[in-house]
């Protein structure tokens, strides 16, 4: 059988290179072999690898995004008779030719979008746990909390900033509600935001919400419930020093551009690779 040896190489982690030869050699019955060679972003390092290639006959396979050394490898592939292949060229010039703008050339871009995505998933995975008051023993590794009475849109508003990779903690609010230690520890400490909403517009959800539960005694009174309820509200938020907004014409993307901004979220969380 044939032997074939590929090196795949890239100046980030080497995963593409890898999973492309791979997927190619897969293709052919061959006795094959992949040797990776991640990080290299130097010419020595290029010199070393095109030496190996040479000893073993093998073929280069490679993601290098700078151009000054994809263009070395290159060269010194063809001044040696190494069979090289740029295998993200190609599509590079389709796109540059498609929509006229320059690659930006960054490496690592693939590793940085799945760290990304680590981290929304992380997130969203807290605000689930963290909905309505739950799990106050791991409150304090929230990135956000917020606070809100039923009917202001706490839990459609925590699971769109989790979606931006924030970690959020909601807690409801109603007529009775008492801070809790939990949450007055991390007063100062941790951002919070208070929801609102206008009274009367309060009012008529709570009484749109009532009507499907027939027969109950306090429809008669939620004028006043919802008031001692919103006065409650606005006295925690007083003694927890949070921002409060006004959800009433507000949309949840509204808001949660005005608690990023505020508070110069999301977190930025960097993973270091050596």
């Amino acid at each position: 059988m044939i032997k074939l040896h590929i090196f795949a190489v890239s100046d980030s982690v080497g995963e593409t290179a890898e999973k492309i030869a791979v997927a190619s050699m897969l293709q052919f019955e061959v006795d094959r072999s992949i040797t990776r060679f991640s990080r290299v972003t130097k010419k020595e390092q290029v010199d070393h690898i095109i030496d190996r290639a040479v000893e073993e006959d093998a073929i280069v396979i490679y993601t290098i995004v700078k151009p000054d050394l994809s263009c070395y490898l290159d060269e010194q592939a063809k001044q040696r008779g190494v069979t090289a292949v740029n295998v993200m060229a190609p599509l590079f010039e389709v796109v540059e030719a498609k929509t006229g703008l320059k690659p930006a050339y960054i490496t690592g871009l693939t590793h940085k979008m799945d760290d990304n995505y680590f981290n929304r998933m992380k997130a969203i995975e807290y605000t689930i746990e963290h909905d309505n008051g739950q799990n106050l023993d791991t409150i304090a590794e929230a990135d956000l909390i917020i606070l809100g009475m039923p009917r202001t849109s706490k839990t459609p508003l925590a699971m769109h900033l989790a979606n931006l990779g924030i970690k959020v903690a909601n807690y409801p609010i109603v007529k009775d509600t008492e801070i809790p230690k939990e949450i007055m520890e991390l007063r100062g400490k941790k951002p919070m935001v208070g929801l609102t909403i206008d009274l009367d517009t309060l009012i008529e959800l709570r009484r749109e919400r009532m009507r499907s539960f027939e027969g109950t005694a306090e429809m008669e009174n939620i004028d006043e419930l919802v008031a001692e309820e919103l006065d409650n509200a606005y006295q925690i938020y007083s003694k927890l020093k949070c921002i409060v907004i006004d959800v009433t014409l507000a949309d949840i993307e509204q808001i949660a551009n005005t608690i990023t901004h505020k508070f110069q979220l999301p977190l930025k969380v960097t993973h270091h690779r050596f």
